[in-house]
């Protein structure tokens, strides 16, 4: 019998194109038909067109810090699986984001940048992280990227944390991966007689609550719920903006995406989930305005208190748990919640978003450290 007549690639492309992101498998199985078909996915011109067509990724799962160590770090919340190998059960998660997972390896005295779809590592020699410093780690493309194929790639480490001695000072530092240089530190002085503590400091960062980068700049949230804003573009800048009226305090408070593409921040306080936007206010400063009350309780099949434990940037999705409920996503324009893990007792995730195609598992190897460490 004769063989039967190819489909037309243009065919098959849409075809492909229309495959859900939310099952990475099926590009997979579809790679493995026939050459032709591996060819139109591993493309640059198919991903992008992927990425344009399905709009912002998916979150395939979140990274955490478990009690039991010997649990992996990586939890699914679709059918995507990092390698099995790549559980990393002697590190610490610092940070994820655009393809790329920040941990530190206590055993070998290393930070990671692990690629959880290739399960490639870039590693390097340090000393133990300072619990009161946070890391984040980003793509050194830049705004122009967007960072569907680019987690083989180089990157930029950013470090910011609030020491206190005899004056209550805040440092950040920039690693690149490019040159092996780090930046900085810079670093301001913080008014700590502010009057509205009692005790302690407030501008203390939140540990394993990792920074978000919103229009090229970074934000951690303080003990206090206060934000230290780190420009880490050009000249290096630190300032701190000032929580909303009223008491707030750092666990219950994610830097968020506003609508507008500017800063934005959920607080958390007796089950009501509230949205913040900014504006500018006198003489330049940033004033908080309140865009909507989310009860919590309306949205959630059960009674218990919730508490927010992570958010996505790309996505707008906050990540809540309550008790041994599991932990849920709350996508906060439509409101749509969704249970994505039977697990509870967790503090913190850090959610994993990329789009898995063939391409990003062809991709080539982290690259191999430059210049000093």
């Amino acid at each position: 019998m004769a063989p039967p007549p190819e489909l037309i690639s243009d065919a098959v492309a849409e075809v492909l194109l229309r495959l859900p992101p939310d099952d990475p498998a099926g590009l997979l199985r579809a790679s493995v038909v026939c050459k032709s078909w591996l060819r139109a996915l591993t493309e640059p011109a198919f991903v992008r067109r992927y990425r344009d067509f399905h709009g912002t990724p998916l979150v395939l799962g979140f990274l955490h810090n478990p009690v039991n160590r010997r649990l992996a770090r990586f939890v699914p919340t679709t059918a995507f699986r990092p390698p099995a190998a790549a559980d990393h059960r002697t590190s610490v998660v610092l940070d994820c984001r655009h393809g790329r997972a920040l941990l530190y390896d206590y055993r070998s005295s290393e930070f990671v940048v692990w690629d959880p779809v290739t399960g490639r590592e870039r590693r390097m020699p340090d000393d133990v992280p300072d619990r009161y410093t946070n890391h984040v780690v980003l793509c050194a493309a830049g705004a122009g990227c967007d960072h569907s194929t680019c987690s083989g790639g180089a990157f930029l480490m950013a470090s910011a944390g609030v020491h206190v001695m005899d004056l209550v000072q805040a440092e950040a530092r920039l690693y690149s991966s490019e040159t092996g240089v780090r930046r900085g530190p810079d670093g301001i002085y913080l008014d700590y007689n502010d009057g509205q503590f009692d005790e302690g400091c407030p501008y203390r960062l939140e540990a394993d609550r990792p920074g978000v980068l919103v229009g090229g700049t970074l934000y951690f949230v303080c003990q206090s719920g206060a934000l230290l804003r780190y420009g880490f573009l050009g000249k290096q800048s630190l300032s701190l903006i000032k929580p909303p009226p009223g008491k707030f305090h750092g666990r219950g408070t994610i830097v968020t995406r506003a609508e507008n593409g500017g800063l934005g921040l959920a607080t958390l306080g007796r089950d009501v989930l509230h949205l913040w936007s900014t504006e500018t206010g006198f003489r330049g400063g940033v004033k908080w305005v309140k865009m909507n009350d989310i009860h919590l309780q309306k949205l959630m099949p059960f009674k218990s208190p919730a508490l927010l434990i992570g958010s996505t940037e790309d996505t707008n999705v906050v990540f809540v748990t309550s008790d041994d409920h599991g932990i849920f996503t709350i996508e906060l324009k439509s409101l749509l919640m969704k249970k994505v893990c039977e697990m509870g007792e967790v503090d913190d995730v850090f959610p994993y978003v990329c789009f898995y195609t063939p391409a990003a598992c062809a991709r080539g190897t982290l690259p191999a450290p430059v210049g000093p460490q």
